[in-house]
């Protein structure tokens, strides 16, 4: 987990530092559902692989894994506004604060996660994933460019892509809480849990 987690980061940092960086500025794609889902995982293999560096004083104000879906949902949210996309585009700031925020965004999931029940789990993803879809609809059926630095065909195979990569996290969720593969506490251990701590 400890090397998917630097490899993970490595690739992600790659492609905002030339020669890489040439495929996020010149498609939407690259930078929308490459480089920001892979920040995102690596923060979330990273909260896995070091659990108490990562994680052992945030449990303490992550009650049901609020605050960390919270956090994540906060950041993915920042970053699905187009001109902020455009932003981390033509500034180097804006891009170096994006890796940042994201890779964060994937360990503040990562602890939400383990210490959600069912009923929290269901609630965010219920909200952030067709959240997800519906910005890739009106990416992918909109006239106007929402991203100067992206051409309008870009933006509809982005739109059409978010569409796809929310329906298929929605049905990985599902299967893997059917199967019993996701370490989904029930509420009344949630609670003795945030009592013990």
């Amino acid at each position: 987990m400890r090397l998917l987690a630097l490899v993970l980061a490595a690739l992600a940092c790659a492609l905002s530092v030339p020669p890489l960086r040439a495929l996020i500025e010149q498609s939407m794609v690259w930078h929308m559902l490459v480089q920001m889902p892979l920040l995102v995982a690596a923060g979330a293999c990273a909260a896995a692989a070091w659990p108490q560096a990562l994680g052992g004083r945030w449990a303490r104000f992550n009650r049901y894994g609020l605050t960390g879906f919270m956090v994540a949902q906060c950041i993915t949210a920042y970053w699905m506004v187009p001109a902020l996309v455009d932003r981390a585009v033509v500034m180097p700031s804006a891009d170096a604060w994006k890796v940042v925020t994201l890779w964060l965004a994937g360990v503040a999931l990562r602890q939400g996660w383990v210490q959600s029940p069912l009923a929290v789990q269901l609630f965010f993803v219920g909200y952030g994933l067709p959240m997800m879809a519906w910005l890739g609809f009106y990416l992918a059926t909109t006239n106007l460019r929402l991203c100067n630095a992206y051409s309008l065909e870009s933006q509809l195979r982005t739109g059409q892509g978010m569409v796809l990569l929310a329906v298929m996290l929605g049905l990985a969720w599902g299967a893997s809480v059917w199967r019993g593969l996701l370490p989904v506490p029930p509420l009344t251990s949630a609670v003795r849990s945030g009592t013990r701590r």
